[in-house]
């Protein structure tokens, strides 16, 4: 068992102080939105002697398949979506053939592989993922000011709406119109929040709705109130007029929510456990300063299916992940779990085996004690070893 040093990720959406109030340890002044443990072609973690974990190729990412996060939003992070294995197989190919650098700016598949997300939340955690059901998004939307020429999109006979309805958004040479759709949505959604409305009423193009905040339905002021976070941050972005149509899940600590290929979301907000392959095809549409792909987007959109969101209980609580690239469990509480990395035991999945803490006291291995934000690296030569929490872990392995 080796103790993992965590790769600090300083991008600009992190908080101050999240991850190091987890850690217990003295803020840096920077923004720490992402802290890696594992193996990763850009920043791999090392065991605290300063080697890299034994057997790990740095350059083809052969030993962990898996890389896990401890992540903290301060700040919005991107409107995206994730290939399949067939379009990232296809964009990689591409953009390899356009002669696009894996590093440049522009690029959207690095790489050839799917990245499949499942995230655990370890603070109250706040995100947009997939979309309402076709009524709901009408009735949320409509009351909001979004224009009738998106709202007729919506038809829940058509499997291809939700590309339609993003299409229309995101992609085509209707600047002008889009612009004063979002401006007209923007100050929808701050007069249902002042409590001003109705908001649309009279508004060219848009359906009349009182939109007076104390009268309206929960969904449409939790929608106003993302619409109006988003605008002061990204003022004009045509993405907010997707906002209304979209769910806005709030996960509790211990809640955990897969985002699937094809599955359009942003995440708002909070700290949370990730667990992904070590992948970064990421193909954006809004909220971010980096390169936007509206049309590689559309092209990867799925049906919008509701994301499931999965309640862990204290003791050992494993989460479905439909994916054999990794295998997540949850401990909490007082409890000790006996695990064979080797998977010899019945119905044991072979490691190798990271053990994250999240708060208390967690002893991997009987000797190696982790305080909150370390982890451990458990290789397959180890074989059978214990994890003991008096708090909350995750033991991340392989899938299977």
């Amino acid at each position: 068992v080796e103790r993992l040093a965590g790769r600090m990720q300083h991008y600009d959406w992190g908080s101050s102080t999240a991850l190091a109030d987890l850690r217990g340890a003295e803020p840096s002044g920077l923004p720490e939105a992402e802290l890696w443990f594992g193996a990763h072609r850009a920043r791999s973690s090392e065991v605290v002697d300063g080697r890299a974990p034994e057997g790990v190729d740095l350059p083809d990412v052969a030993y962990l398949p898996y890389l896990v996060k401890l992540l903290a939003a301060d700040r919005p992070l991107s409107l995206q979506a994730h290939p399949d294995a067939m379009a990232a197989a296809d964009g990689y190919r591409r953009e390899e053939e356009a002669g696009i650098g894996r590093g440049d700016a522009t690029r959207s598949f690095p790489d050839p592989g799917p990245k499949p997300e499942l995230l655990c939340a370890v603070t109250r955690f706040e995100a947009l993922c997939g979309f309402r059901p076709v009524p709901e998004a009408r009735e949320v939307a409509g009351a909001l000011g979004v224009a009738d020429h998106i709202l007729t999109l919506l038809d829940d006979r058509e499997p291809e709406a939700w590309r339609h309805v993003v299409g229309a958004v995101l992609t085509g040479d209707r600047a002008a119109d889009r612009g004063r759709d979002v401006c007209r949505l923007v100050d929808a959604a701050r007069r249902v929040l002042e409590g001003q409305g109705p908001a649309a009423a009279g508004a060219p193009g848009v359906r009349s709705a009182d939109v007076a905040g104390a009268d309206l339905p929960a969904a449409e002021v939790q929608a106003a109130e993302v619409v109006c976070r988003l605008a002061d941050r990204y003022p004009g972005d045509p993405a907010l007029l997707l906002v209304p149509m979209m769910r806005r899940c709030v996960l509790q600590p211990g809640e955990a929510m897969y985002v699937g290929p094809g599955v359009l979301h942003a995440y708002l907000g909070g700290v949370a456990l990730e667990v992904m392959t070590p992948c970064d095809n990421v193909v954006r549409g809004g909220f971010t300063s980096k390169h936007v792909d509206p049309d590689a987007l559309v092209a990867l959109l799925g049906p919008g299916d509701a994301p499931i969101v999965q309640r862990a209980v204290d003791g050992v609580h494993p989460y479905e992940v439909p994916v054999d690239d990794f295998a997540v469990w949850r401990i909490a509480g007082r409890a000790e779990v006996d695990v064979d990395v080797a998977g010899a035991g019945a119905g044991e999945r072979r490691g190798p085996d990271v053990v994250v803490a999240v708060a208390g006291r967690t002893v991997v291995g009987g000797d190696l004690v982790l305080a909150p934000g370390e982890a451990a690296l458990v290789p397959v030569a180890d074989g059978a070893y214990r994890i003991s929490v008096d708090g909350i872990a995750h033991r991340v392995s392989v899938g299977g």
